[in-house]
């Protein structure tokens, strides 16, 4: 048999009889062969590689994207490149990343001051943009909706907190979510009738050590019994509960505390954290659908994806006894 023959089967098998497949395939199996994967994108002109260019590679939510992104790219035949080296404040999705390797590119934005949407539009590669959109963007965007989720967050803590005990811990000023997130939680209050003071809304980082500091400092002020706080993520919302309960307080009768991405700690912790849910699953999987929906229809027009978010109770925020 020859390598031409070999090759049309494993590559086309409708070009070859079924009996040949079959005895192909079983050659395969004996000899335990793997094609190369470059040297069969030579001919197909496909790598099969999906780029995925991500702000940072540590922490649960980006474990719990790629995941689900792995899972799907394996259900449809794909590898993934992972890199966070595109995100760095002097790189660009150009440089760093070996574009020349992968069929399309996936990049996920978090900040305001590097989003070249611009010149990630320009790459001449199908490209999906994930975290931030803009009208009239020349490329496929996925986003979630920060602002619903936040709103019905606080529109829960008011049920049992006076407006003016109510707080917004996020991350730093510039970070998309962040900026959604502090905005939505100050037009809540303001629909409350409350015009939120400036220290009602803090900026940090998204870490559980900003979590601590801030509420640490609020607990030697006296002000935090009898206040309810909306976290930026799940990471601060622990740091800030942690700190409250080593301090004495009660959680929820004393002080009220949600998250924000519904991460698998909040099932970890006690009191169980109340989190907005980010569809992180559905968010891995639709990026990995819309890149190669691109990759099929390269001439369509782009679509805008906004995934909903949800408010998920437990006992962290909850009202009055248990029960």
């Amino acid at each position: 048999m020859s390598i031409a023959t070999v090759s049309r089967a494993l590559n086309t098998p409708e070009m070859v009889s079924p009996a040949t497949v079959e005895r192909v395939r079983q050659a395969v199996d004996e000899l335990g062969y793997r094609p190369n994967l470059f040297a069969k994108g030579l001919l197909t002109r496909r790598s099969r590689v999906i780029g995925v260019s991500l702000p940072d590679i540590h922490g649960l939510f980006f474990s719990e994207l790629m995941r689900s992104a792995d899972d799907r790219a394996c259900e449809l035949g794909y590898h993934l490149l992972v890199s966070s080296n595109a995100h760095r404040a002097d790189e660009t999705p150009t440089g760093g990343f070996a574009l020349d390797l992968a069929d399309g590119l996936i990049v996920m934005l978090t900040e305001r001051s590097r989003v070249d949407l611009e010149a990630i539009a320009a790459l001449n590669l199908p490209t999906v943009v994930v975290g931030v959109d803009r009208p009239g963007l020349a490329v496929d965007t996925i986003s979630f909706d920060n602002v619903t989720g936040a709103m019905s967050a606080v529109a829960h803590l008011l049920e049992g907190t006076p407006p003016d005990r109510c707080y917004f811990v996020g991350g730093h000023v510039g970070n998309i979510d962040s900026d959604e997130r502090s905005a939505a939680f100050s037009e809540a209050l303001r629909r409350d009738g409350h015009e939120p003071a400036p220290d009602q809304v803090a900026h940090g980082e998204y870490h559980f050590d900003w979590g601590w500091a801030w509420a640490t400092e609020m607990l030697r002020q006296g002000r935090l019994r009898g206040a309810a706080v909306l976290g930026g993520n799940d990471e601060i919302a622990i740091g800030i509960a942690n700190a409250a309960r080593d301090h004495g307080l009660s959680i929820p009768e004393e002080l009220r505390v949600i998250g924000f991405d519904d991460s698998s700690m909040c099932d970890c912790v006690r009191p169980k954290l109340s989190s907005v849910r980010i569809p992180v699953n559905d968010l891995g999987a639709e990026a990995v659908n819309a890149i190669i929906r691109r990759f099929e229809q390269p001439d369509s027009s782009p679509r805008h994806s906004r995934l909903a978010t949800t408010l998920v109770r437990r006992d962290s925020s909850r009202v009055g006894p248990a029960g």
